[in-house]
């Protein structure tokens, strides 16, 4: 009864899942406020950088990266985790002018494309942190013709509060009729259920807005029945039901009442109800 309940409230017209991955090498993030600082990351953009070549990480940018960035981590963790970002996460990466791109529109890095190889060959930092990158072409010529270089390291104690750019658990690239989305789903510490954050473009005006979804708080927000359905494949009517206890009662009345009425006339009929 539970299914037939959801499924008449739902009801998708039409969606079609365009790749689905899990990244085993994540990190769980703090708290679900950095999913709603991340929100305003997403760009579309023609601007974005997608080297379908192997990246590559020295070791000069891996010690610009712990003085500059943080937090402070090793070669092959750092390797690993820009990979999975700069291959399925495009959308996170500009390039802000030739040789220069950043992250989350935020860390700027320079780097070189080769035939063979994308090479990250610095980090200067976090714009967030320091301002003077958001004119980085000045600061780089800056740094070129003059004898004196801006210090962009950080102290200890800021490179220790600094968070390592998301990297998301699951995610679900789909599209309805109109709408394509992308859903990033994410481990939280200290939580039993994963939160989401979820990237939306009409496919017509090429509007997007992106939301974030907190399975322990169905109350916060609307949210587009496609990607309602998508949660409940993957696993969550428990949110479903309480969603649309808060949203739309009536709704749920009337589902329930239907799936009374066909489970009354199932018994009656011999027809066993699941």
């Amino acid at each position: 009864m539970r299914s037939y309940i959801i499924n008449r409230l739902l009801k998708p017209k039409y969606i079609k899942i365009i790749k689905a991955e899990g990244y085993p090498f994540t990190i769980k993030i703090k708290n679900i406020n950095i999913l709603y600082e991340q929100m305003n990351n997403y760009k579309d953009t023609k601007n974005i950088l997608c080297p379908s070549k192997p990246i590559l990480i020295d070791n000069h940018a891996l010690k610009r990266w712990n003085e500059r960035v943080g937090p402070i981590i090793c070669l092959d963790s750092l390797q690993k985790s820009l990979e999975i970002i700069f291959r399925n996460c495009s959308y996170r990466i500009d390039q802000l002018a030739h040789g220069i791109g950043s992250i989350d529109n935020d860390i700027v890095f320079t780097y070189e494309n080769t035939e063979k190889l994308f090479r990250i060959t610095t980090f200067y930092g976090r714009k967030n942190l320091h301002p003077s990158l958001n004119q980085v072409q000045n600061l780089r010529r800056y740094n070129l013709y003059s004898n004196e270089y801006v210090n962009l390291a950080l102290t200890t104690e800021e490179i220790c509060r600094q968070y390592f750019p998301l990297i998301p658990k699951e995610m679900i690239h789909f599209q309805g009729r109109i709408t394509s989305y992308i859903l990033e789903k994410y481990l939280i510490s200290n939580r039993k259920l994963p939160c989401f954050l979820c990237y939306s473009k009409d496919n017509k005006s090429n509007d997007y807005y992106s939301f974030v979804i907190d399975l322990e708080n169905p109350e916060e927000m609307m949210i587009p029945n496609n990607v309602l359905y998508l949660l409940n494949k993957l696993g969550y009517s428990d949110f479903i039901l309480k969603y649309f206890s808060y949203h739309n009662p009536e709704k749920l009345d009337r589902a329930r009442s239907k799936a009374l009425d066909y489970y009354m006339t199932s018994m009656h009929n011999g027809i066993f109800f699941h």
